[in-house]
């Protein structure tokens, strides 16, 4: 099974709360989020890359997945492109997801959102960030070993410009390794369409397969949590 094709079926329904990120590693940072909070997407997504956890992940199965009745905690980080919108920027941001088993949902948000700049590829190489403010809580369903997904929020910059996002997620549950240690991970991906709020136009902006957890150059926008190997920490 090629792990850039995800399938699944759940409903997510987000919300919104106050949440930033800062700017690039070294960068000042005006608008009263943390740079930490910046740094912890950074360690996040270098255990994610220098690991090779997608790369190496195995789907978990219908049955095995069946099989479970416990809940698993897990975290990890998300990307979303749209090249008409963002050109070679991305939304990026943190990830967590509490998968129930035993009644077969999920639940978790996104945080930490910033706009890499100049980082549609997925390599995320050194570089600067702009904050944004907002995070988005969401509840859903499992079904066998598949996560699908519609959310709606909007995420604001630091000049007050509003992102509102309509976007259908899909995934499925694997084990990930790294040395000695295996465990469960999720990987997914993003499909939908960005709009500006206030934009007279009402122009609807595709999002675009342009940021990848897998390898720089596999050009699927997603996501990836998993128990602790995800976290950086």
């Amino acid at each position: 099974m090629n792990i850039s094709t995800f399938t699944g079926l759940s409903l997510i329904v987000f919300s919104l709360a106050a949440c930033g990120t800062a700017g690039g590693d070294a960068d000042s940072n005006s608008s009263g989020t943390s740079q930490s909070d910046y740094e912890t997407y950074n360690a996040a997504h270098d255990a994610i890359v220098d690991n090779d956890l997608v790369a190496t992940a195995s789907a978990l199965g219908a049955s095995a997945a069946n099989a479970r009745s416990d809940t698993v905690e897990m975290s990890g980080i998300y990307g979303i492109q749209s090249d008409d919108l963002l050109g070679t920027d991305a939304i990026l941001g943190e990830m967590s997801m509490t998968a129930n088993f035993g009644n077969d949902t999920v639940s978790g948000s996104m945080t930490n959102n910033f706009i890499a700049f100049d980082d549609a590829s997925g390599a995320h190489s050194e570089g600067s960030a702009e904050p944004l403010s907002g995070s988005m809580t969401y509840v859903g369903t499992v079904s066998g070993d598949g996560i699908a997904s519609h959310f709606d929020g909007i995420l604001t910059r630091t000049d007050g410009t509003q992102y509102d996002l309509y976007v259908d997620m899909t995934g499925t549950f694997y084990t990930v390794t790294d040395g000695a240690l295996t465990e469960l991970g999720a990987i997914g991906n993003f499909g939908g369409n960005i709009t500006v709020v206030g934009d007279a136009t009402g122009t609807i902006y595709d999002l675009t397969d342009g940021y990848d957890f897998v390898s720089p150059n596999g050009n699927e926008t997603g996501f990836v949590v998993c128990e602790s190997l995800c976290s950086g920490e």
